[in-house]
């Protein structure tokens, strides 16, 4: 029992791990983006550099993703109550949205129409407020996995307009390029909330076209912003 424990939190020290490159993954993406804005040879050759490091932290974080995975099948098989752990663990990883993850439900398309001026007259054709209520209105029938252009949405997930972009998860999207967002739960009741009257933005049906298909098998990444907690402790009863 006690080999089992010592295995068990040796995975989760792994999982940590990668979490902390992951967060490392996505400060690289951030200077990667700044970057390519410019063209001088020494912001390319700064540019190289990024990638080479990116490239090397995904493989750290591929590493340490088999380790843990390994650790927990060694601890698998086990007995009844060291199943159960395992369980538990899965369980708070989905939860967490920790793991990849599949199922149907439905993709969702939100595409720009075409202007004279290439916007919309009262400016971007999409906001940090459309997809908020596109979100909720998902939530609200239960579902269980929700992602926006592959950004993994968890309970601590941000949407909000940030000078020309939308951040989500430190994430930037375009709001002038077509938004997909996938949604993973019971497919009737996920279409029954697009079809909702109300549930897109009045504003958003003026600016884009909104069309959804049903799909049985929608994959949805894990969520790339590790969870941390600094300032709340649980109440001991």
């Amino acid at each position: 029992m006690k080999k089992f424990f010592s295995q068990l939190t040796i995975g989760l020290i792994f999982l940590l791990f990668g979490l902390m490159i992951t967060t490392q993954l996505n400060m690289l993406d951030k200077k990667t983006a700044t970057v390519d804005d410019k063209q001088s040879p020494e912001i390319l050759i700064e540019n190289e550099q990024l990638k080479k490091q990116k490239d090397e932290l995904q493989k750290k974080v591929d590493e340490l993703t088999k380790k843990t995975q390994e650790y927990e099948n060694a601890a698998a098989g086990r007995g009844k109550e060291n199943n159960l752990l395992l369980e538990e663990l899965q369980e708070t990883r989905l939860l967490a949205g920790l793991s990849d993850v599949k199922g149907p439900g439905l993709i969702i398309y939100i595409t720009p129409k075409n202007t004279l001026f290439g916007n919309s007259a009262d400016g971007y054709p999409i906001i940090d407020y459309d997809l908020l209520n596109i979100v909720n209105e998902l939530n609200a029938v239960d579902a269980e996995a929700i992602a926006i252009n592959d950004i993994r949405l968890t309970g601590r997930s941000g949407i909000r307009t940030a000078g020309d972009g939308i951040i989500i998860n430190n994430q930037k999207i375009s709001p002038q390029k077509r938004v997909t967002i996938k949604a993973i739960g019971n497919v009737e009741l996920l279409k029954y909330a697009m079809d909702f009257p109300g549930s897109i933005p009045s504003r958003l049906k003026k600016n884009c076209d909104v069309t959804y298909e049903q799909s049985n098998e929608i994959v949805i990444k894990k969520s790339q912003n590790p969870i941390k907690y600094e300032f709340i402790k649980q109440v001991e009863k």
